[in-house]
């Protein structure tokens, strides 16, 4: 994690990001407050990509109103796997 500390040095937003391509910042700002900069990945853009989808969230809302469960000894029995 880099810590940028903009008392001390002011640095263009193309090179904050040009930093953050490689590590985390850490960004204390003039007036006290302190950020994180950080690249993101395709798994948080997945994420925010499904929760935007009708489509998915559908689906979700559905999946959750089903009351039928299958006990997990029967699919231990299923797969040949003790339970204790």
């Amino acid at each position: 994690m880099i810590k940028i500390d903009l008392h001390t040095k002011k640095h263009s937003l193309e090179e904050l990001l040009a930093m953050a391509s490689s590590d985390s910042l850490v960004i204390h700002g003039k007036d006290g407050k302190s950020f994180i900069l950080e690249e993101t990945d395709d798994f948080e853009k997945e994420v925010e990509k499904l929760g935007n989808s009708e489509k998915f969230m559908s689906f979700l809302g559905e999946r959750s109103k089903e009351k039928e469960s299958i006990p997990i000894d029967d699919i231990a029995e299923k797969l040949e796997i003790e339970t204790d």
